[in-house]
């Protein structure tokens, strides 16, 4: 189903973009704190960033987003985007 993949594609790209921004918000917290070294986020953000790449690259799954969006049309963007005809 167009519709079921483009969504997936969607989410996958845009959790990946957020959990890299979240990461880094994240450690610049502790860091500026003094606890980086000390506190369990680096364990966290080291599977974080094995996640973000497995199942394709953010680039990847922004590539398929495009492609669909391109393929869809003008008349089929909208259809596509909300999952309604």
């Amino acid at each position: 189903d167009p519709a079921s993949r483009f969504a997936v594609a969607a989410a996958k790209a845009r959790t990946g973009e957020a959990a890299g921004v979240v990461a880094r918000i994240a450690h610049q917290v502790h860091g500026a704190i003094g606890f980086t070294r000390e506190h369990d986020l680096r364990l966290v953000t080291t599977r974080l960033w094995a996640w973000r790449d497995e199942d394709g690259s953010d680039a990847e799954w922004n590539t398929e987003v495009g492609a669909a969006a391109l393929a869809a049309g003008p008349e089929g963007l909208w259809p596509l985007v909300t999952g309604r005809p």
